[in-house]
């Protein structure tokens, strides 16, 4: 089981006790219109389908909550090689998403032995965009995915992050 601690932050899997403040976070399209697989409106049913889907996760991913003083406020993973995360709104802005990426993208790159790590925001997400510039993801190009909430196909912009850009950026650390 995958714990990690930042100053701020306990990342921890997500359980069945944390289905409510999942439908109470997420049932906002102002978070669900900036992600994939994230419908709107967001119930009951589709967070037990979220926390069956991570009591299933393939032994090389991770999805983890995001808590500050106990409280849910996020989720961050790296699925199939690929960084996603999302906040709960009250608590955009405070740099949390940077500290639990900074977490997740050290533990990709030394449990999980990745040698680079992809992440894509959808155009127009310029939170998104700051946190990925900020940790040293670099573009890719462009493309397009089907969002859920927002109904349609949304433009993207594809980025990675090389475990060797990864050190030049955190020079503490040793992956």
């Amino acid at each position: 089981m995958t714990i990690l601690e930042t100053t701020r932050l306990i990342l921890r899997p997500p359980g069945d006790g944390d289905a409510e403040a999942l439908v109470a976070a997420l049932n906002n399209f102002n978070i669900s219109r900036w992600t994939c697989r994230i419908p709107h409106p967001y119930g009951p049913a589709d967070a037990a389908a979220f926390l069956e889907y991570c009591r299933n996760l393939h032994v090389d991913d991770v999805v983890l909550l995001i808590t500050h003083g106990g409280e849910a406020i996020g989720v961050i993973g790296i699925e199939r090689g690929e960084l996603g995360y999302w906040l709960a709104e009250p608590h955009w802005g405070r740099g949390y998403a940077t500290e639990a990426a900074q977490a997740t993208i050290g533990h990709g790159f030394s449990a999980a032995g990745r040698d680079s790590i992809k992440a894509s925001y959808f155009t127009g997400n310029t939170a998104s965009q700051r946190v990925l510039a900020k940790l040293g993801f670099e573009p890719l190009g462009t493309g397009a995915t089907y969002s859920r909430a927002q109904k349609t196909a949304a433009r993207h912009i594809n980025l990675v992050l090389t475990r060797e850009a990864w050190r030049r950026a955190n020079p503490a650390t040793r992956h």
